[in-house]
């Protein structure tokens, strides 16, 4: 039987990331019944329990480098983990585990990944050489794939979607429900958020007004309590924040629940788009652009440059567009699903092949 070792964002408390790894689990135990798996994970203990796979700390090198070599396979699972945007440091670890595996002999795979930003020339280089050596690769939106190409990856690339695509919803032990509408807020710390939380703030007031119930959803425990705290406190309408951690699909359950989402996170508007909820985006970096792009859906500008009027603009565009916008949303999610799929469809064929290595 073959075994596979996963390595991404896991065990971290990020929402997106733990749905990334929920997602990939279920569709490997329907297409490849008996497949061994195991992933690397910031907490190891919590990983093996919630998913009932083996997981190794990551910071536990010599274990990292142990499960490596008794796997078949060592797969980049999801999201967008070699970049540089914020340091060089967690590229150049992920880029080692990669040539590690290669140097073992072992098959490695990208599964639904996103790309970059990489901007320093030798990482650049570095990540050129390196993933010129992985064996299949499947990325999450033609972004990725131009940028990867840009470096001078010359292996095939095929585009599918965002794992979590194939997740649904679950309600939850605590149930929401409002008389008011409801408009979620997801928001993350970024550069520039003494502007952007104070504009926040403002428009939740006026929406507020106009009979809205602001509820903050954060993707990322603790740091998106703390920003929607300050948000929050910014306000001069009371809000509401659902502080403590949720399961990918519960979080979606609540999210079907509202009227609309103003996000930031990439995860928070594709659980919105997983339930059918309309959004507005406020865009950090270019993946989130390009996903409101790729499902139709508005973008109220870069968060660094953001203005009250451009929010506001944009989400009296989504109310008076709002059937068009939902409609569109419901038959994109169709598509993503589909293509989501294709991760676990191709890793088996790929799988299946590997009788012969």
């Amino acid at each position: 039987m073959k075994r596979i070792f996963m390595f991404g964002y896991y065990g971290f408390n990020n929402i997106g990331d733990e749905a990334i790894l929920e997602a990939i689990v279920a569709s490997f135990r329907a297409e490849m019944p008996g497949i061994q798996l195991a992933a690397l994970s910031y907490n190891a203990i919590e990983t093996e329990k919630r998913y009932k796979i083996e997981a190794v700390s990551r910071n536990r090198f010599w274990q990292v480098v142990k499960k490596i070599y008794q796997s078949d396979v060592v797969m980049s699972g999801g999201g967008s983990i070699l970049q540089d945007i914020t340091s060089s440091r967690s590229l150049l670890y992920y880029l080692g585990i990669i040539l590690l595996a290669k140097m073992a002999g072992k098959k490695v795979v990208f599964y639904g990944n996103g790309f970059g930003p990489i901007n320093r020339p030798f990482n650049k280089w570095l990540a050129k050489v390196i993933i010129n050596k992985v064996d299949l690769i499947t990325l999450r939106d033609n972004e990725s794939k131009k940028v990867m190409e840009s470096l001078g990856v010359s292996k095939p690339i095929t585009v599918t979607a965002d794992a979590a695509f194939n997740l649904e919803s679950i309600e939850s032990e605590e149930n929401l429900s409002f008389k008011e509408p409801v408009v979620g807020i997801s928001i993350r710390n970024w550069k520039g958020k003494e502007n952007y939380c104070r504009i926040i703030a403002l428009c939740a007031d006026q929406l507020v007004k106009r009979g809205y119930r602001i509820l903050f959803l954060p993707m990322h425990h603790p740091s998106d309590i703390r920003i929607s705290e300050e948000v929050a406190s910014m306000m001069e309408s009371p809000s509401m924040i659902l502080d403590h951690p949720m399961k990918p699909r519960e979080m979606i359950a609540q999210m079907s629940k509202l009227n609309f989402l103003i996000g930031m996170r990439l995860h928070s508007l594709i659980f919105a788009a997983i339930a059918g909820v309309p959004m507005v985006g406020l865009s950090y970096e270019s993946k989130v652009s390009s996903f409101l792009n790729q499902v139709g859906q508005p973008c109220a500008g870069d968060v660094e440059s953001l203005t009250e009027q451009e929010i506001m603009e944009s989400i009296a565009l989504l109310i008076k567009e709002q059937e068009s916008y939902v409609a569109n949303l419901i038959e994109t999610k169709k598509k993503l699903s589909i293509k989501a799929l294709k991760n676990a469809k191709m890793l088996r064929e790929f799988m299946d092949k590997g009788e012969k290595w």
